[in-house]
């Protein structure tokens, strides 16, 4: 009805106005609990329980909000007597269970999840919630639980959850069982459970790797390739698939047994992929690796579309002969062009053949694979890494950075490994390298100080020790801003920067850096040798030097190195025999060094010699 431009409603009949001011209470209590304004909340709901008493939500709020205030007698009396009154609310006897499992009263939360499985024993919770409270209260727990649990399978809808505890359980007594008829007992169980779960669930891989790995456990083998086949089905790209039931079988410790099961299984059926693939990796473990190739060969004509073969046997022909790998690829990828994962085995093998610009050229058609394939794609880290390699081959040292970025944004580690290669490689490698982590230090990333402090190593093998130390002084700057990058702060730092500053005629920096070195590590053996030499150098403190020196030579005896320091140590204290017998020994074990015979000169000119 309009009047005067206003919209008027006719009156709510009684039992709907009253249910309407207990809604607005509710809402007037979020409104008063949100604002931390407790007693104003819990009135609010107790006016609206009033209101409406059949609704649990006003009760069990203000029931929670009492909780907050520390008036947990009160909270509890309110939900206790809704109870009294509505039996049949489900939340609130989870609301009881929940807190009188806070207080330890287990007898009471078992009656309570009790009466929830006899009011609501659809709901599979309740009866995996009174399986946990009867676990809790009975020391030898499980034949109850299970009881439990079977009981709630033929009413809980779905009952997945239920089985899936179960097999649990069946798990943890075939783990704990003393005897093998037990242990078998158990596993047959879970067995069984596992087969419902994954029926309820037909396309959990968990589900199915657990369950072929029990059946291989327990020699059912044909059944256990057919779970795993099933797998493949659903996730046929994961090439870790086919060589999990061979890592089972070599579980069981018995390798010849395997290998005569699954060769009885490829004479049944000579067309079976899976069997040869997984004959290859049972080869392969016992050391055969003839027989392995012979199989992986079986399985690539088997299943030619698949690359999972083509790329293991392409792998044992890379460490005999690199051009016959070539060749495997080759022929693969005439079955299956510009598949990404041959393209990038392939790049690795002309890598490792120092063939540079083909390697770049091939990452450059698995990236442009995968991004036409999926543009939001990201490779892994490897691959980033793999590429960062390459161009720091071919000295596009731009591009080389642009690619350790990607690399380092998923696995900062392989700066680690990147490192290794420039220490070991070749001189121009590591100038390349050093100019990639240059460019690199530029760029506001998140391992900022360990890019720094990997830079100044660089430097320091280079012989640029004042570049060094700088580098390592920007690494501290960054951490002094960012702790969270702290972790470059390792003895390996320390020791590090310490050389650099003994390079630039800073020993005494030096040898606090090299104390921390050895505080973090006490086996730091370069540290103590070469903070032992710095001190026998400037002939203080022997007594520590020697402590040093002798901790370093206990951990790696015919170290040249440590021997001279010893050796110069005893020079030092005077003992000029002891010191020549070190010196000679260091000598031995490295011949012409010039260091070495100057300290033996030194030794004979005191003993007049």
């Amino acid at each position: 009805m309009l009047d005067g431009g206003l919209v008027v409603s006719s009156p709510l009949p009684e039992d709907r106005e009253r249910i309407a001011q207990a809604h607005a209470l509710y809402s007037l209590g979020i409104h008063h609990e949100t604002a931390d304004q407790y007693d104003l909340a819990c009135n609010a709901y107790r006016r609206a329980s009033e209101l409406d008493p059949t609704n649990e939500r006003p009760v069990l709020r203000m029931a929670t909000t009492l909780v907050l205030q520390r008036k947990t007698e009160d909270a509890l009396r309110a939900v206790e007597e809704f109870v009294a009154r509505q039996p049949s609310s489900e939340k609130a006897l989870a609301w009881l269970a929940t807190f009188y499992g806070t207080t330890g009263d287990q007898q009471r939360v078992q009656q309570l999840y009790r009466q929830m499985t006899r009011q609501f024993p659809h709901n599979p919770v309740g009866w995996l919630q009174l399986a946990n409270a009867t676990a809790h209260q009975e020391p030898d727990h499980s034949e109850a639980v299970i009881q439990i649990l079977e009981a709630g399978l033929s009413k809980a809808r779905p009952p997945t959850a239920l089985y899936q505890e179960l097999v649990r359980i069946q798990l943890a007594k075939m783990k704990a069982a003393t005897d093998d008829a037990a242990r078998r007992g158990a596993r047959q169980q879970a067995i069984a459970y596992l087969r419902d779960v994954a029926d309820d669930l037909p396309g959990d891989r968990e589900t199915l790797y657990a369950l072929g790995d029990l059946l291989v456990h327990d020699e059912q083998f044909e059944e256990a390739i057919l779970v795993y086949e099933k797998i493949e089905r659903l996730q046929p790209a994961d090439l870790q698939i086919k060589q999990r039931l061979a890592r089972t079988f070599l579980a069981m410790d018995d390798q010849a047994k395997a290998i005569a099961i699954l060769e009885t299984l490829a004479e049944r059926d000579a067309s079976s992929a899976n069997v040869h693939y997984y004959l290859g990796e049972l080869y392969l473990q016992s050391g055969d690796t003839p027989h392995a190739i012979t199989q992986f060969r079986a399985a690539a004509t088997a299943s030619p579309n698949d690359p999972a073969p083509w790329l293991r046997l392409a792998a044992l022909q890379a460490d005999q002969d690199s051009k016959q790998a070539t060749a495997t690829l080759k022929e693969a990828l005439a079955i299956m062009p510009g598949n990404p994962k041959l393209l990038e085995v392939l790049a690795l093998i002309r890598l490792g053949q120092n063939q540079y610009t083909k390697a770049e050229r091939l990452l450059a058609q698995v990236w442009q694979a995968v991004s036409d394939d999926d543009p939001d794609a990201m490779p892994s880290n490897i691959f980033f890494y793999n590429y960062a390699t390459v161009c720091t081959h071919l000295r596009r040292v731009p591009q080389a950075a642009d690619w350790l970025e990607r690399a380092l944004a998923q696995e900062p580690a392989l700066l680690d490994l990147y490192m290794q290669r420039a220490m070991t490689g070749t001189p121009t490698f590591r100038k390349t390298a050093t100019s990639v982590l240059r460019n690199l230090a530029r760029r506001n990333t998140p391992v900022a100080a360990a890019i720094h402090a990997n830079l100044a190593t660089l430097y320091l093998v280079r012989e640029s020790p004042q570049r060094a130390v700088k580098e390592f002084e920007k690494a501290l700057a960054i951490i002094d801003a960012h702790p969270l990058q702290a972790d470059v702060l390792t003895p390996r730092f320390y020791f590090w920067h310490g050389v650099a500053l003994d390079q630039t005629k800073q020993p005494l920096r030096a040898i606090t850096l090299f104390e921390t070195a050895i505080d973090l590590d006490p086996a730091y053996t370069d540290a103590l040798n070469y903070l032992a030499y710095l001190w026998a150098v400037r002939g203080e403190r022997l007594d520590e030097a020697l402590r040093h020196i002798q901790t370093a030579l206990n951990l790696a005896p015919d170290n040249s190195a440590y021997l001279d320091t010893l050796g110069w140590i005893y020079y030092q204290l005077g003992r000029y025999e002891d010191a020549l017998d070190l010196l000679q020994q260091a000598n031995e074990l490295r011949p012409n060094d010039p260091e070495i015979l100057e300290h033996i000169e030194k030794t004979l000119e005191k003993l007049g010699r």
